[in-house]
């Protein structure tokens, strides 16, 4: 079975462009726990489907977008 992780420094870009500057301002603005939002942004944990959706939708990532930063393929559990 493939292993993916998620992209961090896509995602830490997109917090960036959208002005966005801390964990906690993410959690506020997404409804994500800052607590999963950290452990996704320091690549230990791969998110949720839900909490994926509430990323998409806060950070306005495009859906065809999405699957390159959520579905990375990680090589070393490949």
């Amino acid at each position: 079975m493939a292993k993916f992780t998620t992209d961090t420094v896509a995602l830490k870009k997109l917090m960036i462009d959208n002005n966005i500057k801390t964990t906690k301002e993410l959690s506020d603005r997404s409804g994500v726990n800052r607590n999963t939002l950290a452990k996704v942004l320091d690549g230990k944990m791969q998110p949720s489907t839900e909490v994926m959706q509430k990323l998409i939708v806060c950070l306005n990532i495009e859906p065809s977008a999405a699957g390159a930063i959520f579905f990375v393929m990680n090589l070393r559990h490949a």
